[in-house]
């Protein structure tokens, strides 16, 4: 329910004991504001139907205190933001938009959510063990529509559905929240992102989200989403739009249809197509992780076809790696650290390097330890926010960096020196020799992007203005989070300092980016060593059949509690009352929205309602809120939790 004063000759949800005793004051309805507002002498006119409603007890007594009457002209004094548990929605208001409703996104806005996905974050990407504290903290009784949002439209290829989206900064905004009062570490993780939680749509105005409006409440999201202009309204002055060429149209497509997935609900089919999409996953992370050895020379390649070698040996540490290096490349690690209350801010940029050609006659030793002194790295700081140190939710350490010197850049200057870092000799510092003898500069080589969480990374190197993806001697991305779940079997992604204590290697200054860099170029080479080392024997397959056992013991334990709870349920219904008496029945009207011409550039209407319209279903109009792409119920849902359900094949 809306709880901003109502509008003049509007009316408004007060308890009756209230009206009746013709309080002067009540509490005001600003989350957490304990002042007091005068009422206007008619501010206590209930109206007839209230009154008759009032008179009708029918001789039964009654519990005043908890009635309530629809009251003439006044303040509501139901406030949402009044309920204790609600106190950690967001005290301030949005700044102001200079945006216009149909206008293009802002050209540095380029990633955005879901709403209908976001509002279902606790129980779609969220953990068990906390999954239920955020939700009733900032999701459940509309706790997460009473928030701001800055909505955003995009209509898919067909024209047929609007998708009603949100800014990925409002998301930070909100984990932001999330983190401080529950002292989580939550935030958006490349799973994530590649389920399609955030999206990053092709910069062509025909796949530019347009802006929609704000919204304060659930009734006025429904109001909005109900109302979005056509897909040919524009902004006053914009040019025509371009045709659409054929691999933008078809990278559209995919996107919008990756985002009306992640808004679904469940349901038996789509919970196969989820556990068919699960496996697919689990395939493309296992591949991963046996290109990795192939890379640093740990597993053979396939040159006679996909029937190689059936079992492959473990690898000896205290000799050199047995197997050809694949493609000679060399690993360049990133990690950006941005402000806390700012991530447009970057602070730092670290590198680290690895030359698989300086690894050439080199025993890696037990977990790669003898290669770590083969790992160049470099440490940026940005100069205009050297002054910026993190201690909300990490212990920034920017001036703690123990693998040499920092190097303090301006901002303008920061795209050139990491891209320098892209070359030869890659992290070298000026008047240094790398190791590899045969490195010249312009000797151009295969490049694997290496990052823990790593599209996290990429994106803040594109918003800084140098995008590796874009490098034609890039062969792909490396992410060592995904390389240590698919070793563990895990459903979740694990810390990196959790990584480091899991090898045993000791680390200092974590959240420094230069020592972050270093530390996740350490844990891949440990992943990669350590599996390879103990990889088809006998301890290895004990260790994943018990936990195996242990999960189905998990699982069926799970299952036992929620049948008990149910059927609790039931026998407490059953045990209880008598049915008492007749209800009713209710049919209720359904409400109509307001058609809201939309005028176009041209002075004509551009735009009705789509209530009005006939969308060629047979519906003649009577459409309802499932035909609209931001609706709850519009789409069927799908379970993303994206779990290991089966062993992955080394």
């Amino acid at each position: 329910m809306d709880d901003r004063p109502a509008p003049g000759g509007g009316v408004a949800l007060v308890p009756e004991a209230t009206v009746a005793e013709n309080t002067e004051d009540i509490p005001a309805s600003s989350c957490g504001d304990a002042s007091k507002r005068s009422l206007s002498p008619d501010a206590t006119m209930v109206t007839e139907d209230a009154k008759a409603d009032a008179s009708s007890t029918n001789g039964q007594t009654e519990n005043t205190d908890r009635r309530f009457v629809w009251a003439q002209g006044i303040e509501s004094s139901y406030n949402l933001g009044s309920d204790p548990q609600l106190s950690t929605l967001p005290a301030h208001p949005l700044p102001p938009t200079l945006l216009q409703r149909s206008e293009q996104a802002a050209p540095h806005e380029k990633y955005f959510t879901p709403i209908v996905a976001l509002s279902k974050y606790p129980y779609k990407f969220c953990n068990k063990d906390c999954m239920q504290g955020i939700a009733s903290a900032f999701f459940d009784q509309g706790k997460f529509w009473a928030r701001e949002w800055d909505l955003y439209y995009l209509w898919d290829i067909e024209e047929s559905k609007p998708l009603i989206l949100v800014r990925e900064s409002q998301v930070h905004d909100l984990l932001k929240e999330i983190n401080s009062h529950l002292k989580l570490g939550l935030k958006i993780t490349d799973s994530q992102r590649e389920e399609g939680l955030v999206l990053r749509f092709p910069d062509h105005p025909r796949c530019r989200p347009r802006y929609l409006g704000r919204s304060h409440n659930r009734s006025e999201y429904n109001s909005m989403t109900d109302q979005v202009p056509l897909v040919g309204v524009h902004a006053a002055g914009e040019s025509a739009t371009p045709p659409l060429d054929a691999q933008t149209l078809e990278d559209f497509k995919h996107m919008i249809e990756e985002a009306w997935e992640v808004t679904k609900n469940k349901s038996k089919a789509s919970k196969e197509k989820s556990r068919v999409n699960r496996l697919k996953k689990q395939k493309v992370f296992t591949d991963q992780l046996k290109r990795a050895q192939r890379y640093l020379g740990l597993r053979p390649a396939a040159t006679d076809g996909p029937s190689a070698p059936p079992t492959i040996p473990a690898v000896d540490v205290s000799r050199s790696a047995p197997f050809a290096y694949d493609r000679s490349v060399v690993f360049i690690c990133v990690d950006v650290e941005a402000y806390e209350k700012g991530h447009r801010k970057i602070t730092e940029v670290g590198m680290a390097t690895l030359d698989t050609r300086d690894l050439i006659h080199v025993a890696p030793g037990k977990d790669g330890k003898a290669w770590r002194d083969l790992i160049q790295t470099r440490h940026f700081r940005v100069t205009e926010f050297a002054h910026l140190v993190n201690s909300e939710y990490v212990a920034g350490c920017p001036g703690s960096f123990f693998f040499g010197e920092s190097e303090f850049v301006s901002l303008k200057d920061l795209p050139t020196s990491v891209a320098a870092c892209f070359e030869p000799p890659f992290c070298a510092k000026p008047g240094e020799t790398p190791h590899a003898d045969n490195i010249e500069r312009g000797d151009r080589r295969n490049l694997i992007f290496l990052g823990h969480d790593t599209l996290t990374d990429v994106k803040y190197l594109q918003d800084i203005g140098f995008d590796p993806l874009v490098l034609p001697n890039l062969l792909e991305a490396q992410d060592s989070a995904s390389l240590f779940r698919v070793w563990q079997r895990e459903d979740q992604t694990t810390k990196l300092a959790r990584i480091l204590e899991k090898f045993d290697i000791d680390y200092f200054g974590l959240h420094n980016a230069g020592n972050d860099a270093m530390y996740t170029v350490q844990v891949f080479l440990a992943i990669c060593v350590r599996e390879a080392s103990i990889r088809n024997s006998p301890e290895v397959q004990q260790i994943w059949d018990a936990r195996k056992e242990s999960k189905i013991a998990f699982e069926q334990q799970e299952l036992r509690q929620d049948v008990e709870k149910d059927a609790k349920v039931w026998d407490d219904l059953e045990a209880n009352g008598d049915g008492g008496g007749p209800v009713p029945i209710v049919i209720k009207k359904p409400a109509w929205p307001k058609v809201t011409p939309q005028t176009g550039t041209n002075g004509t209407p551009a735009s009705v309602n789509v209530g009005d319209r006939d969308r060629g279903d047979g519906s003649n109009g009577a459409s309802t809120q499932s035909d609209r792409g931001g609706s709850d119920g519009g789409h069927s849902k799908v379970d993303n939790s994206d779990g290991w359900g089966g062993s992955a094949a080394w």
